[in-house]
């Protein structure tokens, strides 16, 4: 095996550290890739408006959270809710960074100890971010909420959120 003289040993440990430097460049943009693109979606409030559960959502994260799937919690029992945006159901909900929606998160009960009964413990939320990373939240409903009379009729009281 042939000996290496100064210039080529100087040669092949500046090939390494520029490989190591590199590699240390690679794993940091990836990072903070990571990082930039982070959403947290978070229930802001909940109000009854129309006979309806309403909540206020808004996602406080750098990116966009996709997918948001939300579930009504009662203990260990889980029921899927089909988020209804600006009197429509909705297939997809997604939220930009900084953007609040408002979600009604029970449909127009026939009466008052029905859409009591429809008010969950907690809703539990499932989201995605634009790096296909999975996010999960949970968040209880006020118990003056669950147990507040929910009001029908023309001329009654409701107690909506802010536009």
């Amino acid at each position: 095996m042939a000996e290496l003289d100064l210039m080529e040993a100087c040669s092949v440990l500046s090939s390494i550290g520029t490989l190591a430097l590199a590699v240390t460049a690679w794993y940091q943009i990836r990072r903070d890739t990571k990082l930039i693109f982070v959403p947290m979606v978070v229930i802001d409030d909940f109000a009854w408006s129309g006979g309806n559960l309403v909540a206020q959502i808004r996602n406080y994260g750098t990116g966009p959270a996709l997918d948001i799937k939300m579930w009504r919690m009662e203990g260990q029992d889980a029921a899927s809710i089909a988020p209804l945006v600006d009197g429509r159901q909705v297939t997809g909900l997604h939220l930009a960074p900084a953007e609040a929606k408002r979600v009604v998160l029970t449909a127009h009960p026939p009466c008052r100890e029905q859409a009591r009964a429809m008010v969950p413990a907690e809703i539990r939320m499932r989201y995605h971010s634009v790096r296909g990373r999975t996010y999960e939240g949970r968040t209880r409903i006020p118990q003056e909420l669950r147990t507040a009379l929910v009001q029908h009729g023309l001329g009654q009281a409701d107690g909506g959120l802010p536009e």
